[in-house]
């Protein structure tokens, strides 16, 4: 497993919020990390259902254009 280094700033935020919820620090940033990877995961979903839609959208206003 590879180290980095963390901004002093952000080190100390995560100690705050690591003491605030009463878990450690690894624990902290595993859970931020597998919450931080759904929400991708979700918005990736959602931008090829956006895309499906505006694939369909194109194809029927080029059919309709045909079609006049």
């Amino acid at each position: 497993m590879s180290t980095i280094t963390i901004p002093k700033k952000i080190e100390q935020d995560l100690k705050n919020a690591s003491f605030h919820f009463g878990i450690s620090k690894e624990d902290f940033l595993i859970n931020a990390t597998l919450y931080y990877l759904e929400i991708l995961k979700e918005k990736l979903e959602l931008n090829k259902e956006f895309n499906a839609w505006e694939k369909t959208s194109d194809n029927d206003l080029l059919k309709f254009e045909k079609n006049l």
